[in-house]
């Protein structure tokens, strides 16, 4: 990488750092994980619902994994505010007057969202394990029994949070406008996809898994999930292997990229 081009990622993290969105994305992510961490506590016991200690390979999973509802939700919100913001701000036409070339400043804005969202993501297990790990010994279960989820479940989680976070960034492109990119990127994961999996598992008894949420529980290791998207989802659900699911969010995230640098990003700024 040139020296202009390493300029242009410190810049666009220090546009991060100093930016209050990126700060409260992270707060929001703190919350959503904990809640996250809550729910995984409910847990079924002979047909009924109690608070109690996870035990079975699929509850420790989601305990592991709280923090998919942040990651689905406010990795792709990070990624709108990185571009969207100077388009707001008007402040965009200052940093190409600097480096006019379009396509360096859009890739520096990518490896800005996607270390941010992997801040987002440490933030997350962070969570896990200053409040989830404590509730789990309190309630007498087993931490050792959660730390052979950490293989399966941290690694693709953290991946997830770096490409939900770049998917959001191609929407921001694509949209330009802040607040519609926001309503876009929260609307279809927590509208549209839901729709899109009813209506093809009902009507044409098809999984439809290639979609961000569905991809992003394959990539944490087939995690099933309470929440948004996804997998309240029973597990009659059959998820695409990891690695699909890891190639299905760069789709998603390098698709819309190039398409908004190619649509939108291109035109004249005003």
């Amino acid at each position: 990488m040139t020296e202009p081009a390493l300029r242009l990622v410190r810049a666009e993290l220090f546009k991060f750092r100093t930016t209050p969105g990126a700060w409260v994305s992270i707060g929001v992510v703190a919350l959503l994980t904990g809640l996250g961490i809550t729910t995984s506590f409910i847990v079924a016991r002979h047909g009924v619902a109690h608070f109690g200690a996870p035990t079975t390979t699929t509850d420790l999973r989601r305990l592991m994994g709280a923090g998919y509802t942040a990651a689905i939700v406010m990795a792709p919100v990070l990624g709108v505010l990185c571009i969207t913001t100077e388009y707001r701000h008007r402040i965009l036409t200052a940093t190409l007057l600097l480096h006019p070339k379009r396509s360096d400043v859009l890739g520096a804005k990518v490896l800005a969202s996607a270390a941010w969202g992997l801040l987002m993501g440490v933030a997350s297990f962070v969570m896990i394990g200053i409040m989830g790990i404590p509730l789990l010994v309190a309630e007498g279960g087993s931490v050792s029994n959660l730390l052979d989820q950490v293989g399966p479940v941290l690694p693709g989680m953290l991946a997830a949070y770096v490409l939900l976070a770049v998917y959001g960034m191609g929407i921001g492109t694509l949209v330009r406008n802040q607040i519609a990119g926001v309503i876009v990127a929260v609307g279809v994961t927590l509208v549209l996809e839901p729709i899109i999996v009813a209506i093809f598992s009902s009507l044409a008894h098809m999984d439809v898994n290639f979609l961000p949420t569905r991809a992003t529980q394959a990539l944490a290791g087939g995690l099933s999930a309470r929440g948004p998207g996804g997998a309240s989802a029973s597990t009659a659900h059959v998820l695409l292997s990891w690695w699909l699911g890891a190639i299905a969010l760069v789709v998603w995230g390098v698709g819309t990229t190039v398409i908004g640098y190619f649509t939108t990003f291109r035109r004249d700024v005003v």
